[in-house]
């Protein structure tokens, strides 16, 4: 940020191999320390926590579907987010979810953190298919 911004062009960044998904982080591209900013395409089956149902005890957390459709999880409700929907979620246990990809076409969304450093630590509940066992098992 020498001149007082940057620039970064998404397809010259490489992916994280070690996060579900196709996930770009943009904060270190940036140069941007106060929160995490990532762009992510969950393809069919794909969700985009490697914790699958989780929270995270400080970090809010903040996503905006810019293409396609996901599914959205939480403990009250499962909800389908298309483009120009978001939804934010507080840290702590009330704010426990998951985002996957049920559909034939790939999701493109923004995900924001805040703090950077409160992604840890972080609560896996269930993985997405014992929470479909749970929801049926309700139903």
């Amino acid at each position: 940020m020498s001149n007082g911004w940057t620039h970064v062009d998404l397809t010259a960044l490489e992916p994280n191999p070690d996060k579900p998904g196709t996930r770009l982080a943009l904060s270190p591209a940036l140069g941007i320390e106060a929160f995490n900013l990532n762009v992510a395409t969950l393809g069919t089956d794909e969700r985009l926590s490697e914790n699958h149902f989780h929270y995270h005890e400080t970090q809010q957390e903040l996503f905006l579907v810019v293409e396609g459709r996901c599914r959205v999880e939480t403990d009250q409700e499962a909800f389908e987010m298309g483009p120009e929907e978001a939804v934010a979620f507080d840290a702590g246990r009330a704010g426990a979810h998951v985002i996957h990809n049920p559909f034939d076409a790939p999701c493109r969304l923004v995900a924001i953190g805040w703090p950077q450093d409160g992604r840890y630590p972080v609560h896996q509940l269930l993985t997405v298919d014992e929470l479909r066992e749970s929801r049926d098992d309700a139903a």
